[in-house]
C-alpha cells in the first residue's frame, strides 16, 4: 500500500478493495486511466466531506508511478533525532511543529542527505544514523505547480548534550529537545505525516 498525504486528506493505493472498504470510511475508485485519475484528484481536493480516497487496482506499483506522472517529483530526506533518555529533536517551522528534513542534493544517497539536513536545520554535530523508519509521500503546491514529495526518514541517535540552533532562513523559528511524555504539546499543532513518522519511530 502506498499512502500520500494531500494537505488535510489522504490517497490511499490498495490492491484488497474489500478489506479496506469494510474497514474504512472515504472515496472508492477503480483505476482505469490517467486522464481520469486527474479528473478525480481535482474533484477529491475540492469537494468538502471525503477525507480520504482509496485507489485500487490489482498492481499497485504500476498505479503509483501512473499517480507520480501527473507531479513534479522532490525527493528529500530527514531524520527523528532521539537520545537514551527518551528525548527527541523537534522543529518548529512556518508556526507547525515539524522534523528536520529537506532536499536530496544532485546524485546525493538519501542517508547522508539526511544528516546534513538535519545538521543544517538544527546546528547540531556527531549524529549516529540508526534504522531507516518510513518514507512518506506528500503534495503540495510551489509557483503554481504541485510537488509529489517523496521524503526517507532514519532514526538518528545523540547524546542532546548540545545548544540547537534553527536555520532561520529556512524559515525554522525555533528548535528544541523534548520528552516524549509531553507528546501532546506537538501533536495539536503538526502535519499529519509528522504524526506516521513519530508513530513508526515509536515516539508516539
Amino acid at each position: 500500500m502506498y499512502k500520500v498525504f494531500y494537505n488535510d486528506r489522504t490517497v490511499f493505493f490498495i490492491d484488497d478493495f474489500q478489506k479496506y472498504f469494510d474497514l474504512n470510511e472515504g472515496l472508492f475508485y477503480k483505476f482505469t486511466d490517467r486522464n481520469q485519475l486527474r479528473q478525480l484528484l481535482e474533484l477529491f481536493s475540492n469537494v468538502p466531506g471525503f477525507k480520504n480516497l482509496f485507489i485500487y487496482h490489482n498492481d499497485i506499483d504500476f498505479v503509483f508511478s501512473e499517480f507520480s506522472s501527473l507531479f513534479k517529483i522532490i525527493e528529500a530526506a530527514g531524520g527523528l533525532v532521539k537520545t537514551p533518555d527518551d528525548y527527541f529533536l523537534i522543529i518548529k517551522r512556518k508556526g507547525l511543529w515539524d522534523l528536520p528534513k529537506g532536499k536530496l542534493e544532485r546524485k546525493e544517497k538519501s542517508e547522508k542527505g539526511a544528516i546534513r539536513e538535519v545538521e543544517e536545520e538544527c546546528g547540531i554535530s556527531n549524529l549516529k544514523l540508526s534504522d531507516q523508519i518510513e518514507t512518506t509521500y506528500h503534495i503540495y503546491t510551489e509557483n503554481d505547480k504541485q510537488i509529489l514529495k517523496k521524503t526517507i526518514w532514519y532514526e538518528m541517535l545523540h547524546d542532546g548534550n548540545v545548544t540547537l540552533t534553527p536555520q532561520t532562513k529556512e524559515q525554522i523559528t525555533e528548535a528544541k529537545w523534548i520528552h516524549k511524555n509531553n507528546i501532546h504539546e506537538i501533536k495539536q499543532n503538526t502535519y499529519a505525516s509528522i504524526i506516521e513518522v513519530l508513530k513508526k519511530g515509536k515516539v508516539i
